[in-house]
C-alpha cells in the first residue's frame, strides 16, 4: 500500500492536471474518491482542475480567434460541425461558455468557434472561470462524497462479513430449493398432460 501512496503523491496531481485538460470527468471521479481517502488536498485538486481545463479552452479560443474562419474550412470535420457550433453562441451566447464543457462531441470546436465568434477575450474568461469551477467542483465533489459513501459500505461489509456469508449461502440454497420445487412442479404437470 506504501508503494500505492508514494505513486499517488508523486504523480497524482500530474495525472488529475493531464485529465482536466483533456475533459477526463473520470479522472477528476477518481481524484475526488481519491481525495476523500486523503491522497489529495481537495481545494488544490479543484484549482489544478480548473486551470487544465481552462488551459484547454484557452488554447482553442486563441486558435479559433488567430486562425479564424479559413481554418474551420480547412478541416472538413471542423466545418461540418462549426455552422451549428456558431448559431448555438448566436442562441445562447455566455450560457454556451459555461456549459462548453458538458457538450460532448462538441468539447474542442466550441472554445474555437467562440473564438471566431465576436465574443471578446474576457468575457470568455470570466464565464470560462465560472464554468471551470461548476465542472471540476461537480465532479471531484462527487467522487469525493462517493468515496466516502464506498468506505463506509466497504467498512459496514467487512464488519459483517460473516453475517454476509450466511446470508448469502441462505439466499443461494432457497434458490436452489425453489429453482427444484419449479423443475419438479413442471415434470409432474407434462406427465399429467401426456
Amino acid at each position: 500500500m506504501g508503494e500505492y501512496h508514494y505513486l499517488i503523491q508523486t504523480y497524482g496531481y500530474w495525472l488529475m492536471a493531464f485529465g482536466a485538460l483533456i475533459e477526463g470527468e473520470t479522472f477528476l471521479l477518481a481524484g475526488g474518491i481519491a481525495a476523500s481517502q486523503g491522497y489529495f488536498h481537495l481545494p488544490g485538486l479543484i484549482l489544478l482542475a480548473v486551470i487544465g481545463s481552462m488551459f484547454h479552452d484557452h488554447v482553442f479560443y486563441i486558435i479559433g480567434h488567430f486562425g479564424g474562419r479559413p481554418l474551420l474550412h480547412r478541416f472538413k470535420v471542423w466545418e461540418s460541425k462549426s455552422q451549428h457550433g456558431l448559431e448555438l453562441v448566436e442562441k445562447y451566447g455566455v450560457w454556451l461558455i459555461l456549459a462548453l464543457r458538458f457538450l460532448y462531441g462538441l468539447r474542442t470546436i466550441v472554445p474555437l468557434i467562440l473564438g471566431v465568434s465576436p465574443i471578446r477575450y474576457y468575457k470568455f474568461l470570466i464565464f470560462d472561470l465560472i464554468g471551470g469551477v461548476v465542472w471540476s467542483s461537480v465532479f471531484i465533489l462527487g467522487g469525493y462524497f462517493f468515496g466516502f459513501a464506498l468506505a463506509k459500505i466497504i467498512k459496514e461489509i467487512t464488519e459483517y462479513e460473516s453475517k454476509f456469508w450466511m446470508f448469502l449461502i441462505i439466499v443461494l440454497l432457497l434458490g436452489c430449493v425453489v429453482g427444484i420445487g419449479i423443475y419438479l412442479f413442471r415434470k409432474i404437470n407434462q406427465g399429467k398432460a401426456q
